[in-house]
């Protein structure tokens, strides 16, 4: 048995066409004489099915984010790393998405006011109902962000979280780059949510002299011109929000100009492509626009990973992981374990408000009842615990998950899956409703393959990750222009 059969039959991919497929025509008609060595053979073989596969499923390189000027990137950074824009300043943007935690915190759920601290070393703080998502490249995530898309962008093209008119209609027209605007509309949301950054009743002059009202319209409103007041009384702000806004003074500004701002800064600096996959496939230099591909560039575990996820008659994975950034943007019934909001954060779904019920929050349509946004792919290996609550710590724990989900399900146990001793207590023991939601069918066609199989879909995830690691702690900022420590 050859090298190549060997290897295709023990991974269980073995095709027609890599059987019939002869020396020469693997070489290419080129008038080249001799023989590959088989492993040659395998990755020429390989390469060509894998740029097959691209093709067919529309994959292209990875367009640029949109050009922002370097004053409204300067501004969206000190925003994005200053706790200023915390009712009691010791919360920013950065404690939970933080560069050098691959702009996570490697937690379950995330942790907002009154810790100190960031990623898993955090402590004293409030613990939310959901994981920090990651933001790298959110120029491909036009139509909502979050699991559930719950800072949505309606028919009219505006944004509208939880359903709601929160961001008034006429500040969107004013403030927000048509390019950038679910991430715009998100980036204003942690500064008015208690947990996250806004603090609790009673605690700051945000939640003293604003009204508490249900929906929470006017409370917003008030507490988002209290941040611009803050950052009034800072001349270097104001300098600033001048500058990225040419035209435009201060005094006539609001709270959306500061978001439309973080949204630039997230989009250039959390842009990335430069990772195997994009090398292969054809990365785009952000500074000559030069497209360049290389055969070279994935590993022969790569490959065989990669065209087990992109062909429809093997893995199947891009029924959902689609595109470039490997994301359908649909909502998918998953059958994955529940935990959280739980005990520490009750004000969710079901009885006792301990449960998470996704898109049915937003879309009222009890159809939606446990589905979830599909995660897009990017830095995947750099964000983990992996899962739509970071149920597991182990990746191929979770790609397990896919082979037989009602069995992955049932017998789920959070304490093998989960380092947080302290979620052990959150986990919610709902899975038969779960499993009487049903499945999304797509899960059936899905086939991840046996033991090596796994290895080498594990093995093209690391593919999609930058080789650089999840540290980009070169991004933080030394000082912010209130003063107030920056998280390093």
């Amino acid at each position: 048995m050859s090298v190549i059969t060997a290897f295709v039959c023990v991974a269980g991919e073995a095709t027609a066409r890599a059987a019939g497929t002869t020396n020469q025509e693997l070489i290419g008609a080129e008038g080249l004489t001799g023989v590959l060595a088989p492993g040659q053979l395998l990755r020429s073989w390989l390469v060509d099915e894998v740029r097959d596969l691209i093709e067919e499923n529309g994959i292209e390189p990875l367009e640029l984010p949109p050009p922002v000027s370097d004053e409204l990137f300067e501004l969206g950074e000190a925003l994005f790393y200053d706790k200023i824009l915390s009712g009691n300043m010791d919360v920013s943007c950065s404690t939970c998405h933080h560069p050098r935690l691959g702009t996570t915190d490697r937690l379950t759920m995330n942790r907002g006011v009154h810790g100190v601290g960031i990623g898993p070393e955090r402590v004293g703080a409030a613990v939310g109902g959901r994981t920090t998502q990651p933001l790298w490249n959110l120029h491909k995530l036009q139509l909502g962000l979050t699991v559930d898309h719950k800072v949505p962008l309606n028919a009219e093209g505006y944004v509208t979280p939880l359903g709601g008119p929160f961001i008034p209609f006429e500040w969107q027209d004013d403030a927000f780059d048509p390019n950038m605007l679910v991430a715009a509309g998100q980036a204003m949301m942690p500064e008015v949510t208690d947990q996250e950054m806004l603090g609790f009743p009673g605690e700051n002059e945000f939640t003293t002299e604003c009204p508490q009202d249900n929906p929470p319209f006017g409370l917003v409103v008030c507490a988002w011109g209290k941040m611009m007041e803050r950052l009034g009384e800072i001349p270097e702000y104001v300098d600033m929000f001048e500058a990225a806004y040419p035209g435009v003074d201060f005094a006539d500004m609001h709270f959306a100009y500061a978001g439309n701002a973080i949204a630039a800064y997230e989009f250039r600096a959390f842009f990335s492509n430069d990772t195997p996959w994009d090398r292969f496939v054809g990365r785009i230099d952000p500074a000559t626009g030069v497209v360049e591909a290389d055969d070279d560039a994935l590993t022969l575990a790569q490959l065989a990973g990669a065209r087990r996820f992109l062909d429809s008659d093997l893995g199947n994975c891009t029924s959902c992981h689609a595109g470039n950034a490997f994301t359908d943007e649909d909502f998918h019934k998953t059958l994955q374990p529940q935990f959280g909001p739980g005990g520490t954060v009750p004000g969710g779904d079901g009885p006792g408000g301990l449960d998470d019920f996704g898109r049915m929050r937003i879309s009222g349509d009890p159809a939606d009842k446990y589905a979830w946004r599909t995660p897009p792919l990017r830095n995947v290996m750099l964000t983990g615990p992996w899962g739509r609550q970071s149920h597991y710590n182990d990746i191929k724990d979770f790609l397990r998950h896919y082979r037989f989900p009602v069995l992955a399900l049932l017998g789920y146990d959070i304490t093998e899956s989960v380092d947080e001793v302290a979620m052990h207590s959150q986990f919610l023991e709902n899975r038969q409703a779960i499993i009487a939601e049903g499945v999304d069918p797509l899960l059936y066609t899905v086939n991840i393959g046996g033991p090596l199989a796994l290895d080498n879909l594990v093995s093209f995830l690391h593919a999609l990750s930058d080789d650089n690691g999840a540290d980009f702690s070169h991004l933080i900022p030394l000082r912010v222009p209130s003063g107030l420590p920056v998280d390093p």
